[in-house]
């Protein structure tokens, strides 16, 4: 049943992903793989010397085609089962059917056929294709073998025997599949091949029984069982839709319960500093130096209590569309000037902000709040992660016909297999904070959001303890003469 070489035993796992067996791993697998493809080989060999003398009818040869379709499309797009991690195929249930219907033969070049070309166009590596491929071809020879011994004189006789060349199908497969895992891991053979047969036995049980009636059906009349395969893969891309909206509402109530204990932290902190604050110059009496330094305490934890419920306003906004954006001609230089003169008020001691403009920049199409939001949130991005005595630099360059704004710090870094996600919701680099860095996750989601609802595009160049530089562009904003002359380099 398993339909690609892994490299580690699942949990509750039927297929997982494949991935590189590294190289002391193919030296310990490569006994076992070498006899393996062999034998695929030599079977695979057998079964058209024995096709090309028996010369099969016409009848069969479609209905063969006709399994070999239905079992590339199943294989191709496997479909999740519920409480089941990974994926199932329902390729067996064709190779099972074809081998019961048309011999060993057949089954055999079904199931090699199958493999191989959804191997070859998912462009796996050779060794991998020629292990799963032969995965396949063994348990197609596996089902030959009770066909071929196991009479089929009634109804009930046919159902018996179906049903066990699919079970002799599936005990070579996943044998194989966990001998191959055990081998490259080098983890005890018995335990991991308990692993894989406890984790797959559910849905053997299903293509079994549906192996069986198209089989049942096929005996009938083959244009029924036909009939049949769509539904059957309607039913296995439907089982995929379902399985991700399901997903996906599991990751919505996730995230849910993550916004609500990082928003409940983020609360914490300015409310008790606040608080804090507030109680000692209500209580105390204070020199004039100690006054000043609480109500800075107080002023900057109240801005920052703002912010954080202007994020979550803003990302309400955002998914639910009630956020109108209103592209005009922008002065984006004066934009970035007051930005940055806001937020040196701001910055602490340690850091410094510059400001790099050309000297006659171009205007350009954009939302001056939503620029400014903008902005505003690289800036405090920025800040939250420089290190003492870093430099936080603000520039605007002309790229074509659009323009480019970028905020570069000196901090910490992003990890290249992050930078994808920086720009989710809720998706923090540091979630436990230890690096001592808070936040709620929404700001560069929101900056995404706003830049794309202008007409432009955000990115991230960094270096893991180097620095980051944010950027985005957005188009110039065409003068009435462009208008009027055609030459409009974006329209508002």
């Amino acid at each position: 049943m398993s339909r690609a070489l892994t490299a580690r035993a699942p949990r509750r796992r039927i297929f997982r992903r494949p991935t590189p067996l590294r190289a002391g791993e193919a030296s310990r697998v490569l006994p076992l793989l070498l006899p393996v493809t062999t034998l695929s080989a030599v079977a695979v060999g057998s079964a058209l010397g024995a096709l090309v003398v028996d010369r099969p009818s016409v009848a069969v040869v479609a209905g063969a085609l006709g399994l070999l379709a239905a079992a590339v499309v199943a294989e191709a797009f496997p479909f999740p089962i519920e409480g089941v991690t990974g994926a199932t195929s329902l390729a067996t249930v064709f190779i099972v059917a074809a081998t019961v219907l048309y011999g060993w033969e057949v089954g055999t070049i079904v199931a090699f056929l199958t493999m191989i070309v959804v191997e070859l166009a998912r462009r796996r590596p050779l060794v991998r294709t020629s292990y799963n491929t032969a995965l396949y071809v063994c348990g197609g020879i596996a089902a030959g073998v009770i066909v071929s011994v196991v009479p089929a004189e009634s109804l009930g006789a046919l159902v018996a025997r179906t049903l066990l060349a699919a079970t002799a199908f599936y005990v070579a497969n996943i044998a194989l599949l966990g001998a191959v895992v055990a081998r490259a891991r080098d983890e005890p053979f018995l335990k991991t091949e308990r692993q894989y047969f406890t984790s797959t036995s559910v849905p053997f049980v299903v293509l079994a029984s549906l192996s069986a009636t198209l089989v049942l059906l096929w005996e009938q009349s083959p244009f029924v069982a036909i009939v049949l395969v769509g539904p059957l893969l309607a039913i296995g891309f439907y089982q995929r839709w379902l399985h991700g909206a399901l997903e996906r509402l599991r990751e919505f109530d996730r995230l849910k319960d993550e916004f609500i204990a990082v928003i409940s932290h983020e609360l914490r902190t300015p409310l008790t500093s606040v608080y804090g604050a507030a109680v000692t110059l209500q209580e105390h009496t204070l020199d004039e130096k100690t006054q000043r330094a609480l109500l800075k305490i107080i002023s900057s934890e109240a801005h920052r209590l703002a912010r954080l419920l202007d994020d979550v306003l803003w990302a309400s906004r955002l998914d639910t569309g009630r956020d109108a954006t209103r592209v005009e001609p922008v002065d984006a230089a004066a934009v970035a000037a007051q930005v940055a003169e806001a937020a040196r008020s701001r910055l602490p001691n340690t850091l410094s902000l510059e400001v790099d403009v050309p000297e006659r920049p171009p205007l350009v199409a954009a939302d001056p709040d939503r620029l400014r939001q903008v902005l505003v949130n690289l800036v405090d991005n920025a800040v939250k992660y420089s290190p003492e005595g870093g430099r936080i630099s603000v520039r605007l360059d002309r790229a074509g016909r659009d323009v480019r704004f970028s905020v570069t710090d000196e901090g910490l870094g992003i990890p290249e297999r992050e930078q994808e996600r920086v720009f989710e919701k809720f998706h923090r680099l540091d979630p436990n904070m230890s690096r001592g860095v808070g936040g709620t996750g929404l700001g560069l989601y929101i900056c995404r959001e706003l830049v794309q609802k202008m007409g432009g595009s955000i990115w991230v160049d960094s270096e893991e303890g180097r620095g980051s530089t944010f950027a985005f562009a957005l188009p110039t904003a065409r003068s009435p003469r462009e208008g009027m002359s055609g030459e409009a380099q974006q329209p508002i």
